[in-house]
């Protein structure tokens, strides 16, 4: 399944409004079943759906506001790949709130879904960030 750049872009967006909205599921219906999520600039890894799964639980519950905006996409669908550049704001369940400015590479299976996410974070991650990882 080779998708447009409309339609990678509809798919990075609904990963993040997934998270924004705290839906478990749609996030989890964005990979692949051998996704892997790395951080090139922190320890945080994460090897296919069931660890996937786990981080996200985890950062779904830790961050009681979620808020990804103001995304900026560069699509390349011959390789059906597409970076998006963002605003984050974290808040977490005991008020400490985390503002970044990201970018995330997403890489597509044949399946259509995340095969490979790289994300190059800005600020330091911690809370939310350790289940699953390895």
């Amino acid at each position: 399944m080779s998708l447009s750049r409309a339609e990678l872009i509809a798919l990075s967006e609904r990963y993040f409004l997934a998270c924004n909205d705290h839906d478990w599921q749609s996030v989890m219906d964005t990979f692949s079943p051998s996704c892997l999520m790395w951080f090139p600039a922190a320890t945080f890894s994460y090897n296919g759906k069931t660890a996937l799964g786990v981080h996200f639980e985890d950062f779904l519950s830790t961050f009681e506001v979620i808020d990804f905006h103001d995304f900026t996409h560069i699509s390349d669908p011959s390789q059906q790949s597409i970076c998006t550049y963002f605003t984050v704001e974290l808040k977490q369940t005991d008020g400490q709130t985390v503002c970044m400015k990201n970018c995330n590479i997403f890489k597509l299976g044949e399946d259509g879904l995340f095969r490979e996410i790289i994300i190059y974070n800005s600020g330091k991650l911690d809370a939310g960030f350790h289940a699953g990882n390895g």
